[in-house]
């Protein structure tokens, strides 16, 4: 019997899902949330596991940078763990745009997009690219849609990218996904190699996220095309748990995200056992 350890900061109902389906197959598992005050991060802090499934790694999440949750994981790492996702696929898919240079090196469609550092940085970028408003603009390592906005106009940009050398954001072509008055974009799951299932997400607002308790899912017909895309982005960030999410625009896919944590609850809701996959592919590595 092997025993897998989810670490999380806060927990919720995919980690609770996950650690359900791990002991449904006969295995051990443990979650470790980072805000038990029962442990000290010293020299001598180790973990009894066989595999570690990171919730957390870097992020701008509440106006709270997660770097703790990072030097955590990286701790563990000199400890020797296996980790899956590997640290490497995790921060790289934290940092937005590490994610969107290694999908364009790829040939993956994705928004024009730029690191700046102020106003002059972002006319830069709309000049280059013979871009007009509205533009996205969001920290590059953001959580759940937060720290996204859709700007509209110059005084807006100007607000908005005062402080950007020092907060880390991106400003990115703005692709409008809107089908019939509401926003639909594409969630699609990977696990180790395989297309689990995917579902358009719906909602009033370009920000999708079911993290902001907005709008509802949409079970998808995945295409070839859909789910090349998506093993494709799996692949490149050497994901072995990878969403990926994707904008559809006049027959076109453009891929904006990878998620190293995907929620399960989407899937949940449209019937697709998306845990047990993970739970699985989990077992499978701590195996090894």
């Amino acid at each position: 019997m092997v025993k897998i350890t989810i670490i999380s900061a806060e927990g919720g109902s995919t980690i609770r899902a996950l650690k359900n389906a791990v002991e449904i197959l006969g295995e051990k598992c443990e979650i470790f949330f980072l805000s038990d005050n029962n442990f000290l991060l010293d020299g001598r802090f180790n973990l009894d596991s066989d595999l570690i499934h990171t919730r957390c790694g870097i992020g701008d999440y509440l106006d709270r940078l997660t770097l703790y949750s990072w030097q955590f994981l990286n701790a563990l790492e000199v400890e020797g763990h296996i980790f899956i996702n590997h640290l490497k696929t995790v921060y790289a898919s934290s940092d937005k745009f590490k994610t969107i240079k290694i999908l364009e090196k790829n040939k993956i469609l994705t928004p024009k997009t730029a690191l700046v550092r102020d106003y002059d940085d972002a006319l830069k970028f709309m000049e280059k690219n013979n871009l007009n408003f509205p533009l996205v603009l969001k920290n590059s390592f953001s959580k759940c849609g937060l720290k996204t906005y859709l700007v509209k106009n110059h005084e807006e940009l100007k607000k908005l990218t005062k402080n950007a050398i020092w907060e880390g954001k991106l400003i990115q072509e703005f692709i409008d996904f809107k089908e019939n008055g509401v926003y639909k974009d594409i969630r699609v799951l990977v696990v180790d190699g395989e297309v689990v299932g995917g579902y358009r997400r719906v909602s009033s607002d370009f920000r999708t996220n079911l993290h902001l308790n907005q709008g509802y899912v949409e079970k998808l017909q995945i295409n070839e095309e859909i789910g090349e895309i998506a093993l494709r982005c799996a692949e490149v960030m050497e994901g072995h748990i990878m969403g990926v999410d994707i904008l559809p625009k006049d027959g076109a896919y453009y891929v904006i995200e990878v998620n190293s944590a995907p929620g399960t609850k989407g899937f949940r809701q449209i019937g697709i056992d998306a845990d047990e996959k993970i739970a699985k592919c989990l077992i499978k590595y701590a195996k090894v």
